[in-house]
């Protein structure tokens, strides 16, 4: 150390700061690598978001005059459609075109 108290108390004081600072420093980088994680998890979903919306608008709408397709098994499964044929011993129901 050195002979001149003045500079012996600024030493003795950089001494105690510099592990402090250290400190602080570590928590601030512990801080950034979490919100950093969690900006990369909200990135994901939001591109996530925008590639549904992109698939979402590229589906074909049905055309109003003839509206939805009567002959699929819609809003019926096959499984459902064989389920019900063979409760009414018919093949097919109403809502089923020979499923």
């Amino acid at each position: 150390m050195s002979e001149y108290p003045q500079v012996k108390a600024i030493l003795e004081h950089i001494e105690t700061r510099e592990p402090e600072l250290a400190d602080q420093a570590g928590q601030f980088r512990a801080r950034i690598e979490e919100l950093t994680r969690q900006l990369g998890e909200l990135d994901a979903e939001s591109e996530n978001l925008r590639i549904t919306r992109k698939t979402l608008l590229t589906l074909p709408l049905p055309s109003p005059a003839t509206g939805p397709d009567r002959t699929a098994c819609s809003p019926f499964t096959p499984t459902d459609c064989w389920e019900a044929a063979s409760a009414t011993s018919t093949r097919g129901s109403p809502n089923c075109s020979g499923c």
